[in-house]
């Protein structure tokens, strides 16, 4: 008899362990963001500790944020499945939906918006003894355009064929991250650097607040006409005098919304929490972790969103909040 009661004992115990183990696995979820440099970086960081913080104990779900190329890198990673979120730029996420532009032959149809998040800037700052003013004298020169993958190498050529009437086969290209851009313009190894994200940027800011002068290239209205006709998802953006050090007149530039991207098969209730602990629990938190997302309110939460189309469970909860969803962005899995 002891020995019965021993061996059930026993089993119980190691059934204990098999399923103890299995009780507390979680998934995790990693967000790919960009360079430390620039703002999806920090803006990722900042989305995920706040999810994590909420949501790991009650789904059972872990969120981290980790650097990437950016955009293009991003983009690709959810196409193959290697990541289940991202930031990217509302622009590239719209064109890899429908296959357009530099998705020609490459489309993605597995991206989700989740969320718009802030204005990304095309910030485009030169050495001033470069001789540079305008994207044109570009020629002959070494751009930083970003890293291989980022947003640079989607933005640029357009910008700089409508603008500037120069390619990349015009001057010298560098694929540089942007701390690293940073760090070759003060050491004269480069003339001049994009750097688009929001403002303030922080790789920006510590260029400005350097010993090497520089300034940046400005949109006039003719350049941000000429822009609109070929990609009418760009506008204004004005950065107001003295945002970054020694900054000391307004700064008349272009930008577009970023975006937050998920793939598909995230569980539609997860995207629905999330959205919850966003927009209607820790939305303040989240302003002040990180300045760039201080422009986002629920009521702007899809606007400049185009091309992709929404995750289901950010449908469902856009609708609970009273926001009209445009038919473009309810996805085909909900029609």
């Amino acid at each position: 008899m002891k020995s019965k009661i021993f061996s059930i004992i026993i089993i119980s115990i190691l059934i204990m362990l098999l399923v103890v183990p299995l009780a507390s696995a979680k998934e995790f979820i990693g967000i790919a963001t960009g360079s430390t440099g620039g703002t999806f970086y920090p803006a990722g960081v900042a989305i995920a500790t706040i999810l994590d913080e909420q949501l790991a104990e009650s789904t059972g779900v872990k969120f981290s944020a980790h650097t990437s190329g950016g955009s293009a890198e991003n983009l690709e990673m959810i196409k193959n499945n290697e990541i289940k979120m991202a930031i990217s730029g509302s622009v590239p996420a719209s064109q890899a939906y429908m296959g357009v532009g530099n998705y020609e032959d490459n489309r993605i149809s597995n991206i989700r918006y989740i969320t718009a998040l802030y204005p990304e800037v095309v910030q485009l700052v030169y050495r001033e003894n470069t001789n540079i003013k305008t994207i044109s004298d570009f020629t002959g020169k070494k751009i930083a355009v970003g890293p291989p993958g980022g947003g640079g190498s989607f933005y640029c050529p357009i910008i700089f064929d409508i603008v500037g009437g120069i390619t990349f086969d015009d001057f010298n290209p560098q694929y540089l991250g942007y701390s690293d851009s940073v760090q070759a313009l003060q050491n004269n190894l480069i003339d001049a650097a994009y750097l688009g994200a929001s403002y303030p940027t922080s790789a920006v800011s510590q260029i400005y607040a350097g010993q090497t002068d520089v300034g940046m290239v400005e949109f006039s209205d003719e350049d941000l006409a000429k822009l609109k006709e070929v990609a009418p998802y760009y506008a204004r953006i004005i950065i107001p005098e003295g945002t970054y050090p020694g900054q000391d007149k307004d700064l008349n530039l272009v930008g577009f919304k970023s975006s937050l991207i998920a793939e598909q098969s995230i569980d539609e209730d997860l995207v629905y929490k999330m959205l919850e602990v966003i927009y209607l629990q820790k939305l303040d938190e989240l302003k002040q972790r990180q300045a760039a997302l201080k422009v986002m309110t629920i009521k702007e939460a899809i606007n400049g969103l185009s091309g992709a189309p929404l995750h289901a469970g950010a449908v469902r909860f856009y609708r609970d909040q009273g926001l009209d969803i445009p038919d473009e962005l309810i996805p085909p899995e909900m029609k």
